[in-house]
């Protein structure tokens, strides 16, 4: 009995004891969340709107943008044209290689014959001398040797014109560059045939008001960008899309197997003057390229970046940004999340402007 009473009294204590501490715990946590709240508010960037033009200024004091990693850098002059993008595709040169195997038989098969036309023509020359002097032969013997070399001769002819009709094939299937390749040997050909090489087809808008570029741009499959130089008109019609191929080659990369769709891109028209946007101040927002400028001492607003002109280091733009002007290049994404934040207002963070 005595035993129950201690163990009752026990737990009432302990219920007192809890009590208490969850008495004192909501007394003070007004307080401490009061503070706790206040103190977060006065390190929070303001953020507002400017109404006049509707743009968003993010306003960063020099401690905030240390503890971001804020980095800025002016703006680069830049003169570049427009960009025209097209359609090509990564040839498979299986046809190639048949139609230079054929073109290398009717040449072997020409040199055979020429060879055994020069040896039947000495012969008939020697038999004729003799049969001249002192008829030292006979005249069968030489009317033999005639038509012995008639008809290598005839050989070399017709090994002359399957060599021509192996030519004129490569010609019609692949250009006069190609062809000039095969008929030299040149190293570039046998490139091609061992894959070190791709050729690719770009296909220019018939009547367009530009010629075919020297040097075309197009995106890597496994990512970055390469560059692909002209080599000849391409006689063929891609039949999807109409218009006038010319053949380019770039080297083989991962990738870029034979019917592989490309965009490759060059510039046309007269040069624009603009800046280059370095890729490095570039945020990415719904589909969309941003960077921040730097309006004055830690003032930042951002601005869109059209990105259908590519330059070494980022994009070049022509409108919405000035040479020499300050761009974000370093916590750029930091300044995107401070101005996406839910609790931004137009009216400044950390209790400015709040007497009551």
């Amino acid at each position: 009995m005595k035993r129950n009473f201690l163990q009752w009294l026990a737990a009432a204590v302990t219920l007192v004891l809890f009590a208490v501490i969850v008495t004192r715990s909501l007394a003070g946590a007004p307080e401490h969340q009061e503070s706790h709240q206040t103190q977060a508010a006065t390190t929070l960037p303001r953020v507002e709107v400017n109404d006049e033009n509707g743009q968003t200024v993010i306003h960063l004091d020099p401690k905030t943008q240390a503890r971001l990693g804020i980095g800025e850098s002016p703006l680069k002059a830049a003169r570049e044209r427009k960009q025209m993008t097209l359609p090509a595709m990564v040839l498979p040169v299986q046809n190639l290689a048949s139609l230079v195997s054929a073109y290398d038989a009717a040449a072997a098969q020409l040199q055979k014959a020429e060879i055994t036309a020069k040896v039947t023509r000495r012969e008939y020359q020697r038999l004729k001398k003799l049969y001249s002097d002192q008829q030292n032969v006979s005249e069968k013997a030489v009317q033999s040797a005639a038509g012995v070399y008639s008809g290598d001769e005839v050989d070399v002819r017709l090994a002359r014109e399957n060599l021509a009709l192996a030519a004129t094939a490569v010609l019609q299937n692949w250009g006069e560059a190609v062809t000039g390749w095969m008929a030299h040997n040149t190293n570039g050909l046998q490139r091609v045939l061992r894959r070190q090489d791709v050729l690719v087809e770009v296909t220019l808008p018939p009547g367009g008001p530009f010629t075919a570029p020297s040097e075309v741009e197009f995106n890597l499959p496994a990512g970055g960008r390469a560059i692909a130089r002209l080599v000849s008109a391409f006689p063929q019609i891609d039949p999807r899309v109409q218009g006038v191929g010319y053949i380019y080659v770039t080297p083989a990369r991962p990738g870029l197997a034979p019917g592989l769709n490309l965009i490759v891109h060059f510039g046309v028209g007269a040069l624009t003057s603009g800046v280059i946007v370095p890729s490095s101040a570039v945020v990415w927002l719904h589909g969309e390229a941003w960077a921040y400028v730097a309006t004055a001492p830690g003032r930042f607003v951002r601005h869109w970046v059209p990105t259908d002109i590519r330059a070494p280091g980022g994009w070049f733009v022509a409108h919405g940004f000035a040479p020499g002007g300050s761009v974000v290049i370093r916590g750029a994404q930091q300044i995107l999340a401070v101005e996406l934040m839910p609790t931004r207002s137009s009216q400044p963070a950390g209790g400015e402007g709040d007497d009551d």
